[in-house]
């Protein structure tokens, strides 16, 4: 299984939880930094992840969590600028594009960040904007690594998942009206469906031609399904009138 897939399946199963910590009073912090351990360990810990969630204004971002960064790090940043080079954070919120930067010590968008970053053994830092489903910005997401090194190709897909699955949080706790208890279970069930048809897939080939048909529309199905609830989860909630 790919760090990407194990990714995705890890947090389906966190999503599943966010809406009842949620309305059990933990904050918005508590729960995205329980993502965020999620990837890190994930990663056998060789990274490090922050989110910082823009202002009102648009202009600023402010800590939103970060389980493992230096606290000091994470003071001096806290309610920077976003701009041009505005390190990755900053730049990425700004542009509303990710920004890959591969090592800081020469990266000119972080000419004014460099030495607090260095000073705390932050070598690479690679920045994403999280988004609401309308495409506005709302924050960022970084992986942070102690050596100069850019994202692979499944890292890239990872961050991709990691952002959408902190927007949607993010939105659930914003959201007055968050979905429906039963709603919310569905990427945990989805997810052990899809576990079950996978599991059954690696015997396909015992089941001849119409078994391993069945087996194909059941996991087009869930994946169809997966991105419906995925989209309806995103997406603001009706409200009853």
């Amino acid at each position: 299984m790919s760090f990407a897939v194990g990714l995705r399946n890890a947090l389906k199963m966190r999503s599943s939880d966010v809406i009842a910590e949620l309305s059990g009073g933990d904050s918005l912090e508590d729960v995205l930094n329980r993502h965020l351990r999620v990837v890190e360990e994930m990663s056998d810990n060789e990274i490090l992840t922050s989110v910082l969630l823009l202002s009102e204004d648009g202009k600023h971002l402010a800590h939103g969590a970060a389980p493992s960064l230096p606290q000091a790090y994470m003071e001096a940043i806290d309610g920077a600028e976003i701009g041009p080079a505005a390190g990755s954070c900053g730049t990425a919120a700004f542009r509303n594009q990710p920004v890959y930067v591969s090592d800081i010590a020469d990266d000119p968008l972080w000419a004014a960040y460099k030495d607090l970053a260095l000073s705390h053994r932050l070598r690479a830092c690679w920045s994403t904007p999280i988004r609401h489903a309308d495409g506005h910005v709302m924050g960022t997401f970084a992986i942070y690594h102690r050596n100069a090194s850019g994202p692979m190709k499944d890292e890239l897909a990872a961050i991709q998942i990691i952002a959408d699955n902190v927007a949607q949080a993010i939105t659930w706790a914003r959201n007055p009206r968050p979905p429906s208890v039963g709603l919310a279970m569905l990427p945990r069930q989805i997810a052990a469906l899809e576990a079950i048809v996978a599991a059954i897939g690696q015997q396909g080939s015992d089941l001849g031609p119409d078994g391993q048909a069945a087996i194909d529309a059941i996991r087009e199905g869930s994946r169809k399904l997966a991105n419906a609830v995925e989209r309806r989860l995103a997406g603001p909630v009706q409200t009853q009138h």
